[in-house]
This record gives structure tokens, sequence and C-alpha cells, in this order.
């Protein structure tokens, strides 16, 4: 026989997100979750939202591989606990259901970021396929304004930081296409200060470098597309022992010939 908890209805503001550190509830005070374990249990639950997720995925999303022998009878305690919380936080909609073999938790569309994210960034990519670009361009952006930080900040283990690192791929590929999409209708000079910091953050993305060159290079800072090139030159050497790809090599000749468009 399943149980079931009542969970939140869509606001404007996802009930459930995790692109950033986890948090429950809408408003300026999201629901209070300290203890660990229901954290990562609860997280676990979201990333496979409306799927079934068996017993033993939980004990290894808590303990990794060494879980200890009572680690299935914490799980369903951890279950309890946590349909007791939600039920102080949230209203009538979805609902955590036990299941022969695990647990699912119930969504409605809008309660979860990481869905709201997938949906949007699709949809900027239909809009870009049909040749929408500004329409794209805002799809993307409103995607992108749903992170907070880093997915799961604050939460470790295997399983956590596989699940992290796939968000993280997605919201890098998202950002891309919104980049260039933004270089096409010439903003290549409000692009600057936002591709300086994510090249920072990733000087081994060579499509990210290749952005900043074009934007840097558009805005009349040729020098400093250069240089820009010769940075990701040296990361790319000494940390993988590697020299640009072809597409960033043709963009630096581009840009030595000073070229009108060039393009990564």
């Amino acid at each position: 026989m399943s149980r079931s908890v009542p969970c939140p209805r869509h606001t404007d503001q996802p009930h459930f997100r995790l692109l950033g550190p986890l948090e429950v509830g809408t408003g300026p005070s999201p629901l209070p979750l300290r203890a660990i374990r229901q954290k990562l249990i609860l997280a676990t639950l979201l990333l496979s939202a409306d799927r079934v997720v068996p017993v033993p995925g939980l004990i290894e999303a808590v303990w990794g591989q060494q879980p200890p022998p009572t680690a299935r009878g914490q799980v369903h305690i951890c279950i309890s606990q946590l349909r007791h919380r939600l039920a102080d936080a949230v209203r009538d909609g979805c609902r955590i259901e036990t299941r022969a073999h695990g647990y699912v938790l119930h969504t409605e569309p809008g309660d979860l970021d990481v869905a709201v994210f997938r949906q949007q960034v699709a949809a900027a990519g239909r809009a870009a396929a049909r040749g929408h670009t500004e329409q794209a361009t805002v799809l993307y952006r409103a995607a992108l304004d749903l992170w907070r930080g880093r997915a799961l900040e604050g939460l470790q283990g295997d399983a956590v930081d596989r699940a992290a690192a796939q968000l993280e791929e997605e919201r890098i590929a998202a950002a891309e296409q919104r980049i260039e999409l933004e270089l096409r209708l010439g903003r290549h000079r409000a692009l600057v200060h936002e591709l300086t910091g994510l090249v920072g953050e990733h000087p081994l993305n060579e499509r990210l470098s290749g952005y900043l060159m074009t934007a840097l290079y558009r805005s009349g800072r040729q020098a400093e597309a250069l240089a820009s090139y010769q940075r990701a030159r040296h990361h790319l050497a000494a940390e993988l022992g590697l020299e640009p790809g072809r597409e960033l090599r043709a963009l630096e000749r581009a840009i030595l010939r000073q070229d009108d468009t060039p393009v990564l």
C-alpha cells in the first residue's frame, strides 16, 4: 500500500531547487533541512523526479559503496522524516510515494528548477532552429537565470558529484549556445565581461575562448584577442599537453589577417 505526502503547486519560483544549494519552498525563507542524509535522499529523489528510485540507489547516495548494516532502515526513517518536514512547508500537488522496491517523488510542471531549465533550453533550441534568434536568447537567459551557484552545492558523494558535473555541462552548453546567438546579434561589447569570467572558470574550454577572442576583436581590441588566444594555448599545453584545436587556430589566423568578421 503506498503512502504519500502533499507537495507544492507551481508558482513563479520552483518549489524544489537543485541549481545551487538544495532549497525547498518559496519566498525569502526556504524550508531548513539540516540533516545531511535527508538532503542527500531528497536530492536523489528530485534528480529522478517522477521515476522510482530503488532503495539501493538511495543507500549509495548517502553512504557510497560501504553502507552500514542499518542503511536500509535509516533510509526508511529519513523518508518518514522528509514527509513530515515537507508537510510543514507545502500544500497539495505532488507526493513522495512508496513503491515495492523504492520511492518516487511526484512533481507537477514548474515544481523543479532542473526540469524548468531543461524545458527552457529545449524551447530556446527550437526557436533558434526557426530563425527566431532574439526569442532564443531570451529563453536561454531565463534558463540560465535559474542557476544560483554550483548545482547541489554543499552536498558530497559520488552520485551527487556525477549529477552535479552533468548539470554543469548542460549549463555551459546552454551558455555557449546563447553567447553564439548574441554574437550574431552584434552584442560583442556587452559579452566581453561575461566571457572573461567564464573563460577564467573554464580555461580549457576552447569554444568559450574562441567566443572571447571574437568579442574582443569585434570590439576593436585585437591585441587583447590575441593575448586571450595565447592564454588558452598556455593552459592547454600546461594541463593537457595539447595545442589548440583547428578551429581556434583558424580564428587566431583570421584575427591576425584582420578579417572583417572572424568566426569560431
